[in-house]
């Protein structure tokens, strides 16, 4: 490739991990103390959380490089599994044996005798989870179970959880309270600072002998801006740049090429997970527009969550002064905050009698509207910025906790993202069931077409996201606009979204069985056939969520289960307790 073009050893931005290449950053430093800490001490769960590609893994190899010899490590990078699954890897991984068709009781004991026999011989056990995002709450809740075993002073075995911030939701619910009390170490990794990602780019060339400066100081934060100081993206951008230039024959990258490469590379990455609430401020330069509408008809609210990631066409950041303050809702925040860090409370939102003002950021490239339009007008332009349905899902993303290019909005990255589309029509009282933000088309009754976020669900009011902004409008004014028709994304149980139907044998059987069971305070049949004892219960829950009664767990159930489980994600209603 450019090897011999550059004179160096190997090319010195790949993404396959390897020792040679590691490098430690503050943060990376400090989250590996933070791990060493809570191993040495009694305690029985370690969590360490970071955005996609933020180099979580990085520290999970400079974790297990540094335990001492007398360390036994049982490493899991895949944990989309059962309990029972999960089990039998960790037995796999201690070197523990079981016969065929064991029993969550014969691998529990096995491993139990296991970890005493550890201890007896001065050896620590520990299991290091990657990915854990995707373990289910029983699954968790199995692994507190299995920390039961312990002496006077220290667990017997130890863990250490390692994922996105979807991690710190999930610990979130009430029923894994006494797994979250266990967490005696907590860390979220943010990503590199520009000074940072300048000394990471040097060192990465420095240990391929590189002789030549082939990123400037500009061209170094060139970077760090574009990739927000996300190493894998650092080193898919530097990876294309230095391939450019040895396509011209230059030894020292320019703004244009590594402009280039950004642009080759950025615009085809998956969604990158952005914790709403990371919010930047507007630039001193750029110069508030007041949009005014009419109190009577809609309410403007500004919009204080939005992470920078987002763009709208024609408009940046809310400014962080609206006119009328709401706090943002604490569900529909990814908490990365450490203890004792307040989160927002929902505020009902009233339509006051005059005329409310919502201040709006605009780019510089895009001609502001003569701020002597009257407050129709000034409606109509927001109903003009909010034509595009993939700017309506650029928005759903974003309440997700994800940030998209305008280009990956679409129901296929979802899928990426172990997060599935649903498009269907029905009321408000339907989508309040599911209790997840939608995408809305609607109509104004001059005939201009657009699309909505449907945010928020109360007694007498909706509210609504669109180019950048959030209102407040009546059910009437909404309905006279909206036909029904709406989108939404949500998270099928096991990463299936396929209906349950009477004679299915599996997994999913076992876990509809179990949730049905805990909503209506019964005994689970413990059965992974779908028989008519759950069919009774399907049926039961359905009657009384007011869903067909069809004794089959399609979409909509499956939503309405996720709902009533407080299961992570966003809500169109207050959490219920």
């Amino acid at each position: 490739m450019y090897k011999d073009f550059f004179g160096i050893t190997e090319p010195p931005f790949s993404i396959v991990p390897s020792a040679r290449f590691l490098y430690l950053s503050e943060r990376h430093r400090e989250a590996l103390t933070h791990m060493l800490s809570s191993l040495n001490g009694g305690g029985g769960f370690g969590l360490l959380t970071g955005e996609v590609g933020t180099g979580k893994t990085t520290v999970l190899r400079a974790l297990v490089s540094r335990l001492p010899q007398e360390t036994q490590v049982a490493v899991i990078m895949n944990p989309s599994l059962s309990t029972l699954e999960l089990l039998a890897s960790l037995c796999d991984e201690l070197g523990i044996n079981y016969s065929e068709g064991a029993t969550i009781k014969t691998l529990t004991d096995g491993i139990y005798q296991h970890l005493l026999a550890n201890h007896r011989e001065g050896r620590q056990t520990l299991l290091l989870i990657d990915e854990a995002q995707h373990l289910l709450p029983e699954v968790l809740e199995q692994l507190r179970l299995l920390t039961n075993l312990e002496t006077d002073s220290i667990k017997l075995l130890k863990v250490v959880l390692v994922g996105q911030p979807e991690l710190q939701q999930l610990l979130q619910q009430d029923r894994l309270r006494q797994l979250a009390q266990r967490i005696t170490s907590r860390y979220h990794l943010l990503p590199l600072t520009e000074d940072e990602v300048r000394e990471y780019i040097h060192y990465r060339l420095q240990a391929v002998d590189c002789l030549h400066e082939v990123f400037p100081p500009a061209q170094t934060k060139q970077i760090a801006r574009a990739t927000g100081g996300i190493p894998r993206l650092i080193n898919l951008v530097c990876d294309k740049s230095m391939q450019l230039a040895h396509q011209q024959s230059t030894h020292q990258l320019s703004k244009e090429l590594v402009e280039r490469a950004c642009s080759d590379v950025l615009s085809w990455q998956l969604p990158q997970y952005s914790a709403p609430g990371a919010f930047e401020a507007p630039s001193a330069s750029r110069k508030p527009l007041a949009v005014a509408l009419a109190a009577g008809v809609i309410t403007a609210v500004g919009l204080g969550f939005w992470s920078g990631a987002l763009s709208l066409p024609g408009h940046s950041t809310v400014s962080q002064e609206p006119a009328v303050a709401v706090q943002t809702p604490a569900h529909n925040l990814a908490s990365v905050a450490g203890d004792g860090e307040q989160e927002g409370v929902r505020q009902p939102v009233s339509a006051p009698p005059t005329v409310i003002q919502a201040a709006l950021t605009v780019k510089p490239s895009v001609q502001a509207p003569p701020q002597q339009l009257s407050p129709e007008a000034l409606w109509l332009e927001v109903v003009k910025q909010a034509r595009s349905e993939r700017l309506a899902m650029q928005t759903l993303y974003s309440l997700w906790g994800y940030s998209t290019q305008l280009n990956q909005a679409n129901c296929e990255s979802g899928r990426r993202v172990q997060l599935s589309c649903f498009s269907g029509s029905g009321s408000l009282e339907q989508l309040a069931l599911i209790n997840r933000p939608a995408i809305v088309a609607l109509t104004e009754p001059g005939g201009e077409a657009y699309f909505a976020t449907l945010y928020a669900i109360g007694q007498e009011q909706a509210e609504l996201l669109l180019a950048g902004q959030r209102f407040a409008v009546s059910r009437k004014w909404l309905s006279q606009r909206w036909r029904g028709e709406y989108t939404l994304l949500w998270r099928p149980p096991l990463g299936d979204n396929s209906a349950i139907r009477y004679g299915q044998q599996g997994p999913r059987v076992q876990w509809l069985d179990r949730q049905l069971s805990q909503l209506l305070g019964v005994m689970p049949e413990n059965q992974d056939t779908f028989e008519q004892a759950l069919l009774n219960k399907l049926r039961r829950f359905q009657r009384a969520q007011d869903l067909s009664v069809d004794g089959i767990a399609g979409p909509r159930t499956l939503m309405v289960i996720d709902s009533a489980l407080n299961l992570p994600g966003p809500t169109l209603q207050p959490e219920k307790s």
